[in-house]
Order: structure tokens, then C-alpha cells, then sequence
């Protein structure tokens, strides 16, 4: 087959980014790929055809809005066409990493802080996102039965939809605890519990939970700005609590520092943070806002919360805290589940849904 990949940007660290990097990967193998990015961050496969698109950089909303017309500006054929959201506005395949429309929702259902440009334009984001759904995707790929459900109640789309969760990223060895425990002030035998990613998904509970968690310390991983965090632990008073990891710390560093992740999401398709951490064998705590929460068994492989709030998190901690046994077989477990959903079960599922859409 003649395959094209189509996203924002190219790369493995990122989430959107390392979806493509993992399944283009295993793809270029076997058939014929093109790449159209505004950049490639990550070495490339032997004979990936890469095309820049001519997008707006400085901004995410810039380019997210100029995305479009510049790829049907240097757009080929293929005979699929494989799009990350809403990046044209008609493609074979879509993979839905977002339903802006219920993000948004769970965003103001939170109080979430919105920022200029999604106020002034997500709106018109989610009408075009809705429209690409609804009638502009021939197939859709949805990561979890919760996105699959999103995509029904918020744009009606039904027919077409195939729930294909993300992989599992292959085990690496383990940093040196001790020595990234010394690294990020942390004291050697704190009982630590490690949030990652986007602060407005769950920073602001997994702060909370330390108010009713006297025995545990917080370390902060996250690229994006911390300020009004670090404000929120000194209101509460637990600010001597929290570790802000510096921005340029491996991930890897913070997985092996963590005794549990936290991850009170209020919204994920799938949450790849925690299909990293699970497959390190660190035990996870998540909430069922998640769509990966439909691969976690709680009280085997993970812990579920019921809802996205301080006090469920405060509630796991305390208990997983002074049980160093069970948190130990939940990530054993947990590492299991990763091991059974690699990326290659993953790329043979969505070769299936290319060769359908082709035989169509």
C-alpha cells in the first residue's frame, strides 16, 4: 500500500508525535510511506518520504489553523491517507487523539483555566474537528471504548469506528533510584508519588490529596508552566511537599524516583503517561476519565479512582503508602498488561482498518 502519515509534528517524545513515530515505524517496513509534518524531530525510517508542510509555527493555534491549507498545498496520492485529528479536512483513516468537544467540556466542568486562544478559537477548532468526524473521515480510529462513546454523543459519528488502544512501550533498564533521588532532592526514603504531563489534566487533585496524605511527597514532572501550581501548594500548605522537577528531566529519571504515578485525570482518550509508567513496573493510580483505565483491573493491575478528586487520591496514597507488597504486585501486574499490548499488536490492527478502507 501506498501509505501517508499526516501530523503537526514528528516526534517520539511527545504523545501524538510518538503514536506516529511507533506505528510509521513498524508501517514502513512493509509498504510504502509518506510523511507530511511541519517537522521531523526523530530520525526517520529507511525510505520514509518526508514533505514539510507549510504551516505557522510560534503558536500551537497558529499551527493548528494554517495545518490544512498547507498540506492540500503539497498533499500526493495515496491510497491512504492516515490523519492525527483534525489536521485536513478529509482524510481515509482519523485517529482521534482528542474529542475537543468533550475535553472542553470536562475542562469547564473542572473550572480549568482556559487560555486566550482556546477561548477565541476553540470553538471554531471544534466545529471543523466535528465536521472532519462526522463526515469527512472514511474510518476512525478510536483508542478507547470512552473515545469511541465521545464520538457518537458529541458528533454522531457511528458507522466506521474502531476502538484500537494505544501500545506499550518495550521496557527499558531503570535509572539508579538512589542517584535521581539525590538528583531531585528527594529524600532516599520518602514515599513519592510522581505526576506527569499536562498540570490541567490532574495536577491540581494530586495537590490536594497531600493535605489528607501527610505521609507522601509529590514530584511534578511537566514541561508546560507551573506557576499557578506552585501557588495552589503554598496556599494549602503543603508546598515543602512537592519536588518540581526541572523541565529538561528524562521522564525515565522521574519513573525510576516514583514509588506510585499519579494520574487524577479529568479527560484522556488513553493517557500514554501512564502505558509508560506501567511498563517501567511502577504502580499507577487513575482515574476512570481515562480511557486506559478499561485495561487496568483495579486491585490487580492498577489502582481505579472513582472520580478525579483530592480526597480518592488521598485515600490511594495512605493505603498504598504502608503497603509496599501490594504496591508491588500492582506493578507487576501492570507491567504485564504492557507487555501483551505492544506496538506491533498495534500496527497489524491498524493495517487492518488501512486494508479494509482500501478494499472499500
Amino acid at each position: 500500500m501506498n501509505i501517508a502519515f499526516v501530523a503537526h509534528y514528528y516526534d517520539e517524545r511527545d504523545g501524538t508525535g510518538g503514536y506516529v513515530f511507533e506505528l510509521l515505524t513498524r508501517v514502513a517496513a512493509r509498504h510504502d510511506v509518506t510523511l507530511y509534518a511541519v517537522e521531523a524531530r526523530s530520525p526517520l525510517p529507511q525510505g520514509v518520504r518526508f514533505v514539510t508542510v507549510p504551516a505557522l509555527r510560534g503558536s500551537a493555534y497558529a499551527t493548528i489553523l494554517s495545518f490544512p491549507a498547507g498540506f492540500a498545498a503539497v498533499r500526493g496520492r495515496h491510497e491512504v491517507v492516515h490523519a492525527q485529528g483534525w489536521v485536513t479536512g478529509s482524510a481515509d483513516v482519523v485517529t482521534a487523539h482528542i474529542v475537543l468537544a468533550a475535553w472542553r467540556k470536562a475542562a469547564r466542568r473542572a473550572a480549568v483555566p482556559t487560555p486566550p486562544g482556546e477561548r477565541l478559537l476553540g470553538g471554531f477548532v471544534q466545529g471543523r474537528e466535528a465536521r472532519l468526524f462526522r463526515s469527512g473521515a472514511r474510518a476512525v480510529i478510536a483508542p478507547s471504548e470512552k473515545a469511541r462513546r465521545e464520538l457518537e454523543a458529541h458528533y454522531g459519528r457511528r458507522e466506521g469506528v474502531h476502538v484500537i488502544p494505544h501500545g506499550f512501550p518495550a521496557p527499558s533498564a531503570p535509572a539508579d533510584r538512589a542517584a535521581v533521588r539525590r538528583r531531585l532532592g528527594l529524600d532516599p526514603n520518602a514515599f513519592v508519588a510522581l505526576y506527569a504531563g499536562d498540570p490541567r489534566k490532574g495536577l491540581p487533585p494530586a495537590i490536594q490529596a497531600l493535605r489528607d496524605a501527610p505521609g507522601a511527597t509529590l514530584l511534578v514532572a511537566s514541561r508546560s508552566g507551573l506557576g499557578p501550581y506552585r501557588a495552589a501548594a503554598d496556599a494549602l500548605g503543603v508546598a515543602p511537599r512537592v519536588r518540581w522537577a526541572p523541565a529538561q528531566t528524562p521522564i525515565a529519571d522521574a519513573y525510576a524516583a516514583a514509588d506510585v504515578l499519579v494520574h487524577p485525570t479529568i479527560y484522556d482518550t488513553f493517557a500514554l503517561v501512564v502505558a509508560e509508567a506501567m511498563a517501567t513496573g511502577l504502580p499507577v493510580v487513575v482515574s476512570r476519565e481515562a480511557g486506559i483505565a478499561e485495561l487496568i483491573e483495579h486491585g490487580r493491575s492498577g489502582w481505579l479512582l472513582r472520580e478525579p478528586e483530592g480526597a480518592e487520591v488521598a485515600a490511594a496514597l495512605n493505603a498504598l503508602h504502608s503497603d509496599a507488597a501490594t504496591r508491588a504486585a500492582l506493578g507487576a501486574a501492570g507491567q504485564a498488561v504492557a507487555a501483551a499490548r505492544t506496538w506491533d499488536v498495534v500496527a497489524e490492527e491498524t493495517l487492518q482498518v488501512f486494508e479494509q478502507v482500501v478494499a472499500r
